[in-house]
């Protein structure tokens, strides 16, 4: 009895189906070992033929339907599948004499109660004469792979089905492939897997080699369906959002998401987008000019996807969490830190008029929990240290255009001066006792915790984190009497270690003092801050809320790749 079903789906491929097929029969595996099942899935190409042709060392299976597309030929074959794993082979994979050994050997080294999905390794090998964008697709699916080889852990979104194998009572157990994701179907396939209680292993010998033959438009019109499935995706699996590019728009540079937008709102043609293509050439600017093409198109088929201009705005508009530390009343010089009462009163008054939703932090992170889409024109207010001015100066002004905040409060200072500035405006300034914190926390003001020392907590060991992080949550809520939700770190300063330290704490989230939007994939333990400054004009201000003041910092990477 065979213990593994190899399932290919074929449709008007048959020299590509033959040198699939042909590779598997030259496999290290011994061919007893394995069957191979092709589902026909409505070629007119000669296939059948081909197929009856063909001699093969291993068992070989030939289905056939009528075209109802992939995963409804995938479902076919592992209906048809005998053996204990099941892989899923495309019909342009020539595989490597490995690939068979691999994911048996991966699938019977499984230590899991559930088992694993085992994803293979693809090349993407682009003919000759191929267009800048082929090429360029092939630099990006290169990248992808060189991830996963570098020890990023695979998740679902890596679920694809070109090279990809999984027990099959598990396979069968969760429904199979659902066709009504389309072209996400492999990675709601994984989704739903993993929910079952397999987990996803990386095969790096387990090697194939994609015959890429798409064009210009072929490419674009995938990054079209990829949007469009996705959000569909997203709306059946709402958990599944961080992990998808659907959740990356405000993460590009400010100049990127300026021209998506553009496109976007232009709509131009395939055609004179191609014609783009072919005067800017190779370079760096070509690459980059591809990047921004498949983003566009991406974008493009979520926009058709999304019900309404509400959810899309939604989706599309990152949240500002503004940062202030201290604010000066009459007499007081602005400076970096130090904001003009009168001038952050102009600022509160022009997010009221302009219409933004200004929510206290720990509903933004109520939002992210929930995996909800936070309102558009979101902004969070936040002031860093507690100073005795934010009861003083700002507290009124927010009561006066009821508009809520966050404080994050140093909590083994709370009552003295700063003295963890050596030098600068902020050195020595007094800090809210804590019946003045009480009576700011009346006032509708929430609090965040800004560790018990306002030390660096970069480089520090576990040991020390927990008194900073575990400790000044136990001493803000035992003295205030209300529950803290929020953390911020210290100068800005964290890591990967730190993250871990305030969610085993029990905060829901985190902040830092990178620049920039938050959009649903930024970590809620590691959200962006938009700094703003005494000096800040009134339109500077309005800029850097829009665009997560980008204009002083360089912004986060390009977007990821559609999947």
């Amino acid at each position: 009895m065979v213990e593994l079903s190899v399932v290919i789906p074929t449709y008007n491929r048959a020299e590509s189906l033959r040198r699939c097929l042909m590779a598997l029969g030259q496999q290290t595996q011994s061919a007893a070992d394995f069957e191979v099942i092709v589902v026909v899935d409505g070629s007119s190409d000669g296939t059948c033929a081909m197929l009856e042709r063909l001699s093969t060392p291993y068992q070989l299976v030939i289905e056939q339907q009528p075209n109802q597309g992939a995963a409804v030929a995938r479902n076919r074959g592992a209906e048809r599948a005998s053996g204990k794993y099941c892989l899923f082979l495309d019909d342009d994979i020539v595989a490597g004499p490995a690939l068979i050994a691999e994911h048996l050997a991966g699938q019977r080294g499984s230590t899991t109660g559930g088992g694993v999905v085992a994803l293979g390794h693809l090349d993407c090998r682009v003919p000759r004469g191929a267009d800048g964008l082929a090429r360029q697709f092939a630099v990006w699916w290169s990248d992808h792979y060189a991830g996963l080889a570098n020890g990023r852990l695979p998740t679902d979104v890596d679920c694809w089905s070109g090279n990809m194998s999984a027990p099959l009572d598990a396979f069968r157990a969760v429904g199979g492939f659902d066709p009504s994701t389309g072209r996400s179907h492999d990675i709601e396939l994984g989704y739903r897997l993993e929910r079952h209680g397999l987990r996803f292993v990386y095969l790096a010998n387990a090697h194939g080699t994609h015959d890429f033959a798409k064009t210009f438009r072929d490419i674009l019109e995938d990054a079209f369906h990829a949007g469009y499935t996705n959000f569909q995706f997203f709306q059946r699996h709402r958990a599944v959002l961080p992990r998808l590019p659907l959740a990356h728009f405000a993460d590009a540079r400010i100049r990127f998401r300026i021209a998506r937008r553009v496109l976007l709102g232009l709509k131009p043609p395939i055609g004179l987008l191609g014609l783009c293509s072919t005067v800017l050439g190779r370079g760096r600017r070509a690459n980059a000019w591809y990047g921004l093409l498949f983003d566009y198109f991406y974008w493009r088929g979520v926009a058709c996807a999304v019900p309404d201009s509400d959810t899309w705005l939604r989706l599309t508009m990152g949240t500002a969490i503004l940062m202030y530390h201290a604010f000066g009343g009459l007499g007081e010089a602005p400076g970096r830190f130090v904001v003009p009462a009168r001038r952050f009163a102009r600022q509160m008054r022009l997010l009221r008029i302009a219409g933004y939703h200004v929510m206290p932090l720990e509903e933004l992170l109520a939002h992210r929990r929930a995996f909800r889409l936070p309102p558009p024109r979101s902004v969070v207010i936040t002031f860093d240290d507690g100073y005795v001015d934010a009861l003083d100066h700002a507290a009124p002004i927010l009561r006066r255009y009821g508009l809520p905040a966050t404080l994050f409060v140093v909590s083994g200072a709370v009552g003295g001066i700063n003295d963890w500035d050596s030098r600068g405006e902020l050195r020595g300034r007094r800090l809210l006792p804590w019946p003045d914190l009480l009576r700011l926390g009346n006032s509708g003001v929430s609090f965040g915790a800004h560790s018990r020392s306002h030390a660096s907590l970069r480089g520090v060991s576990k040991g020390q984190l927990c008194p900073e992080i575990a400790g000044s949550l136990a001493e803000l809520e035992c003295q205030l009497g209300k529950t803290v939700r929020s953390f911020a770190y210290p100068f800005g300063a964290s890591t990967p270690e730190c993250w871990d330290a305030v969610r085993e704490a029990g905060f829901w989230g985190a902040c830092g003092i990178e620049p920039g939007l938050n959009g649903p994939g930024r970590s809620e333990f590691d959200l962006r801050r938009t700094e703003i400054r005494g000096t800040d004009s009134l339109l500077r201000f309005a800029l850097a809320v829009w665009l997560g003041d980008g204009l002083r910092g360089r912004g986060a990477a390009a977007p990821k790749r559609g999947v």
